[in-house]
């Protein structure tokens, strides 16, 4: 996987300012001082935070259920993954950010629903924060942390087993999303293979964060589930 980097270079103005000064057969006379013409400040405009509606606890567990998927299940987000994921413990806890792990802890005044599917081969995530720069580092931060946590041997363990995984993206490819990011997750656990397909989107002040993780489905599936999900928010 390639990081892109930004360079930014930089240009030096100089101005050099000429003074002429003039004598003659004249005698001095008292000249008024040049001033030189003052340039007004022009106030930068301060940017502007796109606010959007937020949906409301109903609103969402409507949307779950229209879906078929079961709202008000867990307490918290953990609760939602450890039924999923049984013992799996992770050393950097941000690696789960792309499975909507710790949407619940960020303060903000918006609503959030998740659950399973009805089927229990999907996680879904929604935050409703009716800010589109919030919305938009959600998004933000699933991407960094598909980058970081693409490889290595010490992220995970389940259930006392090292978890060996590998991370490839893939375009989302969403109708009505203003963003997204999918990644396909394969990995081994003590000897048996598995894989994961994600996808985070989002639309207007509104993200989902929705994982599969049953290979018979999920490469169907969650892209379908996530469609669905951005055309009901």
């Amino acid at each position: 996987m390639s990081v892109n980097t930004l360079g930014f270079g930089f240009a030096g103005v100089l101005l050099l300012t000429l003074v002429g000064c003039a004598s003659g057969d004249a005698g001095p006379t008292d000249a008024a001082p040049s001033t030189a013409p003052t340039a007004s400040a022009t106030p930068t405009p301060e940017a502007t935070v796109e606010s959007f509606p937020t949906l409301t606890d109903a609103d969402l567990a409507g949307v779950f259920t229209n879906l078929q998927f079961l709202p008000d299940q867990f307490d918290n987000t953990g609760g939602m993954l450890d039924s999923i994921y049984p013992g799996l413990t992770t050393s950097d806890v941000t690696c789960l950010t792309p499975f909507g792990a710790g949407w619940d802890e960020k303060g903000s005044d918006g609503t959030l629903e998740f659950g399973t599917s009805g089927d229990r081969s999907m996680t879904a995530v929604v935050a409703s924060v009716g800010d589109g720069e919030l919305a938009s580092s959600l998004v933000a931060e699933s991407a960094d942390a598909l980058v970081r946590c693409a490889t290595g041997t010490d992220l995970f363990v389940m259930q006392g087993q090292p978890v060996q995984t590998q991370v490839e993206p893939f375009d989302a490819e969403l109708t009505g999303a203003d963003e997204a990011v999918a990644f396909r997750v394969t990995g081994d656990v003590g000897g048996s293979a598995f894989t994961l397909v994600g996808m985070t989107a989002r639309v207007g002040g509104n993200v989902v964060a929705l994982v599969g993780w049953d290979p018979a489905s999920n490469e169907s599936y969650v892209p379908a589930a996530t469609q669905m999900f951005v055309d009901k928010l």
